[in-house]
C-alpha cells in the first residue's frame, strides 16, 4: 500500500517531467538559432593582388593552399561536415573556390565543352551581376558546379561544392549563393548586361526552352526597357498577329530575370 509520501512524490515527479521538457526544448531551439546567426554572419575578404572581394559565413575557414583548379588556386572558403577525414578528398562540408585567372584563344562557351567531358552539363547562369557560363560536373566522388566568366579579357573560375545531410546542404547552398551573388570584381564595366546577354538569360530559362523547341518559328527580342530593366519578349508571328509566349524583365545590372505573367 502505498504511503501519502510516495504519492507525493509520484505527483512530483509527473509534473516535474513537463518543465523539464520544455526547458529542455527552449536550450536546444535556441542553440540552434544561435548556431544559425552565427553561420549567417558574413565578412568580407578583398584579395590584393586579383582584386575582386567576396562575402563569405564567418565561421568557414580561409585556405591558400588547396590545388582544384588546374591552373592554380587564389582561394578557397570552406567548412567541414561531422564525416569529413583530414587528408582526405573532400566529400562532406561545403567549398566556394576561386580560381587563378588565364587567358584563352576561343569563345568561353566553346573553351568549356573542349575542357570538360560529354556528360557534364552546360548553362548560363542568371543569378549574379556577372555573365557566367556554367557547368555541373559530377566525374569525380561528388558534384561540383563550375562558374566562369570574363574580366579583363581574363578567365575567372568559381568552383562550389555542396554535401551532407537535407538541411546541412540547402544551408550550405544558401551561404555559397550568398557568395556568388556578393563576388565583386575591379572592373565592374563587366557587370553592365548588355541587349546580347538579357536575351541569352532569357533564352536558358527551361520554358523557354521548351516553347523554343515545340514552336520553330519563335523568337526572343529586346522589345523595351525602363531605367534598370529591359523588357524581352518571347513570340511567334502567328496567321500576320504577334502571339505572345510571355514577357521578361531582365536586371541591367544583376540580369536577373522576372517574368511578367
Amino acid at each position: 500500500m502505498k504511503t501519502k509520501k510516495s504519492n507525493r512524490l509520484v505527483r512530483w515527479w509527473w509534473s516535474t517531467i513537463p518543465v523539464s521538457i520544455v526547458i529542455f526544448s527552449i536550450y536546444i531551439l535556441t542553440n540552434r538559432l544561435f548556431q544559425q546567426q552565427s553561420s549567417s554572419s558574413y565578412v568580407t575578404y578583398q584579395d590584393p593582388v586579383y582584386e575582386f572581394t567576396v562575402e563569405y559565413p564567418a565561421n568557414w575557414e580561409v585556405k591558400k593552399d588547396t590545388h582544384v583548379f588546374e591552373n592554380g588556386d587564389v582561394v578557397a572558403f570552406q567548412i567541414k561536415g561531422s564525416t569529413q577525414k583530414r587528408y582526405t578528398e573532400f566529400i562532406d562540408g561545403a567549398r566556394f573556390i576561386v580560381a587563378k585567372p588565364f587567358v584563352i584563344d576561343t569563345d568561353l562557351a566553346k573553351w568549356m565543352k573542349s575542357y570538360f567531358s560529354d556528360q557534364a552539363t552546360f548553362s548560363q547562369s542568371t543569378l549574379t551581376r556577372y555573365p557566367f557560363e556554367t557547368v555541373e560536373d559530377c566525374s569525380n566522388l561528388g558534384c561540383m558546379t563550375y562558374y566562369f566568366t570574363l574580366v579583363d579579357d581574363q578567365v575567372y573560375g568559381i568552383a562550389l561544392f555542396a554535401e551532407g545531410t537535407n538541411a546541412e546542404k540547402a544551408s550550405y547552398e544558401n551561404a555559397l549563393l550568398h557568395m556568388l551573388k556578393s563576388l565583386q570584381f575591379a572592373d565592374f564595366q563587366q557587370a553592365v548586361i548588355t541587349e546580347e546577354m538579357a536575351v541569352a538569360n532569357v533564352k536558358s530559362l527551361p520554358e523557354v526552352v521548351d516553347y523554343l523547341e515545340r514552336v520553330p518559328n519563335g523568337q526572343v527580342a529586346v522589345n523595351g526597357e525602363e531605367d534598370t530593366t529591359y523588357l524581352v519578349q518571347v513570340y511567334e508571328i502567328k496567321d500576320g498577329h504577334t502571339a505572345t509566349f510571355n514577357w521578361y524583365q531582365v536586371d541591367k545590372t544583376t540580369g536577373e530575370v522576372k517574368k511578367e505573367f
